[in-house]
């Protein structure tokens, strides 16, 4: 039963402090941060904080709103992953919207663009439906205030956030738990990386170019272009110490004294049971233990010579993978990311996905996002690699509800599409 809160709600202009608030408490997408709208207020002066109070002053639901010039002479606002509200209460989503509407008039407005953090459907990897979320009647509410939803897209867009994402639900779980519930050739690599001493550290934003030259060859075998380099400086910087960059690293002489240490062990291994079988020459046990200790033993001294190769052709320490990261109190996000393809042996994308679930973990954040899949599930899909990475650590595909657009002034929008249908 919805309760009508017609008579005792207002739309208001928010200050950060309660919309940091209100964000904090309920669950909300990074962008629809008070850090973000805190710097993007004082570099570019371009976003908006509204939202509804009830007769109690209390927030009950907030939304930052960035502009960009359209037109010329227009302005066209969008909020990503906004507003923060229960959107089960329609008379709520109502009477936000109406009055959104209202307010963006004021304000020289073409259209509007909303992407809600709404869940359509919860989705095993494959794709298979585990849970389905029914929006219809907000969708149809939407739509008799003029919001028309854009549909149920599959792919990247340029112009919107994707609509799919991979998560990782943390809440409840300890690390044990988490790694048992992986795939065992995912837990397997977490597990060598330790073996090999791979380690990850953070980068200070004047390092930004390791990452980005990291980001390039992923860029160069994906076969795509994202971002250049001021891009990633401005995301630090809006997010100050939420947002992070993170890099998987390792020493090669290091590796290469441990795997010396293990030798000595397993040459003393090898002599051990090498005199066992001239004692006992046609005992299958002894046999067998030799085999495998030799086998061991060749393993590493291969492993040594191909680290010495390794030092002499590449240095000493190897930038394996970098990320940038951003979280808040309800998720981490993993957004960009790069790796070295020469070093995949070393697993330094395994090594960095770990680190910073167990950074979220410690922090008491519940999920792990490890953002955007394109919601094609055939093998073929155009990143089938990077769903079955992301799948290996158990992570859920949430497919949510999609954008919303309202022309503000129908007539020049209508103008605008002509403009862009004719390029």
């Amino acid at each position: 039963m919805e309760i009508d809160l017609r008579n005792i709600m207002k739309f208001v202009n928010l200050t950060s402090e309660e919309f940091e608030q209100f964000t904090s408490e309920n669950f909300s997408h990074y962008t629809q941060s008070s850090i973000h709208y805190n710097n993007r207020s004082k570099t570019k002066g371009d976003v908006h904080l509204v939202g509804v109070k009830d007769d109690q002053e209390d927030v009950i639901a907030a939304c930052l709103l960035t502009e960009a010039r359209s037109l010329k002479f227009f302005k066209y606002f969008y909020t990503h992953r906004g507003p923060v509200m229960n959107f089960n209460n329609l008379v709520l989503v109502r009477f936000f919207f109406k009055s959104l509407t209202a307010y963006l008039k004021k304000h020289n407005c073409l259209y509007v663009l909303v992407d809600p953090y709404v869940l359509e459907n919860l989705r095993q990897p494959n794709g298979e439906i585990i849970e389905s979320f029914d929006n219809r009647a907000l969708i149809k509410t939407m739509e008799e205030l003029g919001y028309k939803h854009q549909g149920y897209t599959v792919g990247y867009d340029t112009m919107s956030q994707i609509r799919w994402l991979s998560v990782l639900n943390l809440k409840d779980k300890s690390e044990d738990q988490l790694l048992k519930e992986m795939d065992y050739q995912t837990r397997r690599n977490i597990k060598k990386t330790y073996e090999m001493g791979v380690k990850v550290k953070t980068l200070p934003i004047e390092k930004t170019d390791t990452f980005f030259e990291l980001f390039k060859m992923a860029e160069e075998k994906h076969g795509f272009k994202f971002r250049e380099e001021p891009y990633f400086v401005e995301m630090q910087k809006t997010y100050e110490d939420h947002a992070m960059l993170k890099l998987a690293y390792i020493d090669l002489q290091d590796y290469l004294d441990t795997l010396q240490t293990k030798h000595q062990n397993l040459n003393q291994q090898l002599k051990d049971v090498e005199k066992t079988l001239e004692e006992n020459p046609n005992s299958k046990k002894n046999k067998t233990k030799h085999t495998q200790v030799k086998q061991q033993f060749d393993s590493n001294a291969r492993k040594i010579r191909q680290t010495k190769e390794k030092i002499a052709e590449e240095g000493q320490v190897l930038h394996l993978a970098a990320a940038l990261y951003i979280y808040n109190d309800h998720e981490v996000y993993y957004l960009s990311s790069g790796s070295n393809p020469k070093y995949n042996a070393y697993m330094g994308a395994y090594r960095l996905q770990w680190d910073m679930i167990q950074f979220a973990k410690e922090h008491n954040i519940d999920r792990y996002n490890f953002y955007g899949v394109t919601g094609d599930f055939r093998e073929n899909a155009e990143d089938a690699g990077v769903q079955k990475f992301k799948e290996g650590f158990n992570a859920k595909i949430y497919e949510y509800i999609g954008d919303f657009i309202k022309p503000i002034k129908p007539l020049f929008y209508k103008v605008k599409q002509e403009l862009e249908s004719r390029r």
